[in-house]
């Protein structure tokens, strides 16, 4: 069942990818497409094996964006990066909170639906800055940063809500220690761990065979992974981390190559159709006011939260706007965030499923505006 299921899905992935190429959009986009109408269709059920798979997709995605990402100009947008994740914070989060309680929804859950807009999802702005080959620009090391950033004010985030509603209170010490833990990790990472590789690479240049420098990378981006999730991080973040790192050795441009082209051939196609295979076309189509107007704040909180930063650290305003749009998709974050609501009923199936139809829309309108703005940044470059 499972091998029929896998064949389903990758004849969907290159399906959408003939799609997207036909009419000119990245490819993730045909991807989503052909896995919601599969999805929508009954033709397989995503099964809990299938979206295992898929999280090792968003693995190789992350781990080759921190090959490619450019590691000098990462350390120097740091603040822009900064300035541009917390006003994309803050805005999405007052206007999700507002909207929510104005609705008539308790506080808890207001604060519930407020913080599922504060993330946002590394995996869609990832694929289409690689596939434009602007991953290096200081426009999308900007992007991956605040991103990288937005992960961790997110988790920390969903955390405070999540204990408040179950016990009542903020457990101060379990924050400190998430906030205390994430900047020791990134800091470390990208200070002594990166001197330390850089010697221990030069160590291994006999190593000839591909595959056991492939594996190496591997071991390396899932150890950092664990790592980042152990302290409360996304273990996406720390692939990414991994992928930095590894960036600066020698071995870079071996492991992009093969990274890229065993991800790009096989478990990112699959996270990408899996995604769109989560789009219930007909719960869409009796959308009550408060799901589109929670779309609508959901974008507009981005777009001009992160826009704005990008204004204030002296980005022109078409970069501003490539920046925020690179911000409006959410995953990750949101959906374990739905996930523990659920668990200690702190929300409804309602308010899950509201939250999740903003996660797909704004993952499937993300592409071709993001695809559009960063052609002409290029173009003009």
């Amino acid at each position: 069942m499972f091998s029929a299921n896998l064949l389903i899905v990758l004849i969907a992935a290159l399906l959408g990818r003939l799609l997207s190429q036909k009419i000119r959009q990245p490819l993730l986009l045909g991807e989503l497409v052909i896995g919601m109408i599969i999805g929508n269709l009954g033709i397989i059920t995503l099964t809990r094996t299938m979206e295992d798979v898929a999280d090792i997709g968003i693995l190789f995605l992350l781990f080759a964006a921190g090959l490619s990402t450019n590691f000098e100009e990462f350390k120097r947008v740091g603040k822009s990066s900064t300035i541009v994740a917390f006003a994309g914070v803050i805005l999405p989060f007052i206007l999700g909170y507002g909207v929510t309680s104005l609705f008539g929804y308790s506080k808890i859950i207001s604060m519930f639906v407020g913080v599922s807009l504060v993330a946002t999802s590394v995996g869609v702005k990832t694929e289409i800055l690689m596939e434009l080959q602007m991953i290096k620009t200081k426009v999308g090391t900007v992007i991956l940063t605040a991103a990288v950033i937005d992960d961790v004010i997110g988790i920390i985030a969903a955390g405070m809500v999540a204990t408040i509603a179950i016990k009542g209170s903020i457990a101060i010490k379990e924050i400190f220690s998430t906030v205390f833990l994430s900047a020791l990790f990134l800091i470390l990472s990208l200070t002594l761990v990166v001197k330390l590789f850089k010697k221990f690479s030069k160590r291994i240049i006999k190593i000839q065979n591909t595959a056991d420098i492939l594996l190496l990378g591997l071991i390396v981006a899932l150890f950092l992974g664990v790592i980042a999730e152990d302290i409360g991080l996304s273990i996406i973040t720390g692939a990414f981390i991994g992928g930095l790192i590894l960036g600066q050795t020698h071995l870079s441009r071996m492991l992009l190559e093969h990274v890229s082209l065993f991800g790009e051939s096989f478990f990112i196609p699959i996270f990408f159709v899996t995604i769109g295979m989560q789009f219930d076309i007909g719960a869409v189509s009796s959308l009550g006011l408060f799901t589109i107007v929670l779309i609508t704040v959901a974008i507009i909180g981005k777009v001009v939260g992160c826009g704005v930063g990008a204004r204030i650290s002296n980005f022109t305003g078409k970069e501003s706007f490539a920046i925020g749009v690179a911000m409006i998709p959410r995953a990750g974050v949101e959906l374990v965030l739905v996930k523990i609501g659920l668990e200690y009923g702190i929300i409804s199936s309602e308010i899950a499923s509201i939250i999740l139809t903003m996660v797909i829309v704004t993952t499937l309108i993300t592409p071709p505006i993001l695809s559009i703005a960063l052609k002409k940044l290029k173009s003009e470059g």
